[in-house]
């Protein structure tokens, strides 16, 4: 048992020989008798030297195992890990950095200079290298190499410069292999490229459908002789038509979840405006529309009660030849639309219901499905706001958009 026990040889008659001797034994002092006044002073050195000594190994202690903690957590990682000094010289690698260099350079035995080219190769990691040191900052490259059997693996290494102990600045990197997660983004791409397909053509065969239930509506329309029932079918097929545009939009659009309502909006109003002939003449449309993407579970509704307000506007606001506007803005704010249908027509007369038709029946259920509110102002015209909250955030530029469209402009 190795102890570190301080003691001092304390002799009436002893020779400068032998107490050299135990000095080199491990005695702390040595005194004559006749001194022990010394006796109090050479304790309390030993004691301390006794201190420093425990100190020392204790602090070499922590080192070594800081030391082999350290070593054994690098070369245990499946990550690669590697410092280099200025001049491109390896100072450090862990096992998993050795192995793969060792596997890329039994690789490269036996190949040819034309399909290793490993000059060039240098040269470029010699010039990443040199770019983190000079700049200072960390780089985060993809990179790939090659195993003995032709697999590629992919490889995610971050380049970093830090100062060792005599403060010059070295490199440090670490790799990890992202080989199979790049396989799992790909085959993911894929699958959603798929999805995407998919969805494209099922908007596109449900718009189809209702295309032909429009057309069916508006051929029986030609065939009836009574101008009301004509009325109905058109308005039937104005409804199918503004439900075929939404599909007809998402199989055009990117994002195959939500529909840009302020195209939306523009495209339907534009269509309603055209198929009143004569009255584009005297009536114009204004569309002051900000960008609002909607889902379709809240986009059809809310294009239903478009397609009704602004067809009641073009019916009801401007009996005879009287002349106006009607105004279609859209905007939304901390999540909540507002969809507003004016006109400066002759308003609803007094003593009738505005609930009365159908397609105001047909806006109070659609406005309770959104959840929404639908105020109504009915003093110099006609004035429906349509509010309700969004949901699936996900807001486009905020611009605004200011039309006014006319016959012959």
């Amino acid at each position: 048992m190795d102890l570190d026990i301080p003691f001092i040889v304390v002799s009436g008659a002893i020779g400068e020989d032998a107490a050299v001797a135990m000095m080199r034994q491990g005695a702390t002092d040595y005194l004559i008798k006749d001194r022990l006044r010394r006796l109090g002073p050479a304790v309390r050195r030993a004691l301390s030297e006794k201190k420093t000594r425990d100190e020392k190994r204790a602090a070499e202690q922590a080192l070594r195992a800081s030391e082999t903690r350290f070593y054994s957590f690098m070369n245990h990682s499946p990550a690669l890990a590697f410092i280099k000094d200025r001049d491109g010289r390896i100072l450090y690698m862990n096992r998993t950095c050795e192995r793969v260099w060792t596997m890329n350079l039994s690789h490269c035995e036996g190949k040819l200079d034309h399909e290793l080219r490993p000059a060039e190769e240098a040269a470029r990691i010699r010039m990443d290298d040199l770019a983190v040191l000079e700049s200072g900052q960390p780089s985060r490259t993809i990179e790939e190499i090659s195993t003995p059997g032709g697999v590629i693996r992919h490889l995610l290494s971050h380049r970093f410069p830090f100062d060792d102990a005599a403060g010059c600045r070295i490199l440090g990197g670490i790799s990890v292999d992202i080989t199979e997660q790049m396989r799992t983004e790909r085959a993911l791409a894929a699958a959603l490229a798929v999805k995407e397909t998919l969805l494209k053509e099922v908007h596109h065969r449900v718009k189809n459908n209702l295309q032909i239930i429009s057309s069916l509506l508006n051929m029986q329309a030609e065939l009836l002789s009574d101008p009301v029932q004509r009325v109905v079918f058109q308005e039937s097929q104005r409804r199918v038509q503004s439900m075929a545009l939404i599909h007809e939009r998402l199989c055009m659009s990117n994002d195959l979840e939500l529909v840009d309502f302020r195209e939306y909006a523009e495209a339907l109003s534009s269509e309603l405006f055209s198929s009143h002939g004569e009255d584009c003449e005297r009536v114009r449309l204004r569309l002051a529309l900000e960008p609002v993407s909607l889902e379709l579970n809240q986009a059809i509704p809310c294009g239903l009660i478009l397609n009704e307000l602004v067809n009641n506007a073009f019916k009801h606001a401007f009996p005879g030849e009287r002349a106006g506007e009607i105004l279609v803005a859209l905007q939304c704010e901390e999540g909540q639309v507002t969809l507003r249908v004016t006109d400066n027509g002759v308003g609803i007369p007094s003593g009738a219901s505005p609930s009365q038709s159908l397609g105001l029946a047909i806006v109070d259920i659609l406005t309770r499905q959104l959840g929404g509110t639908l105020q109504r102002k009915l003093a110099g015209g006609v004035d429906f706001s349509l509010v309700f909250q969004k949901s699936g955030e996900k807001p486009l530029p905020k611009t605004t958009q200011v039309r006014t469209s006319h016959a012959g402009k």
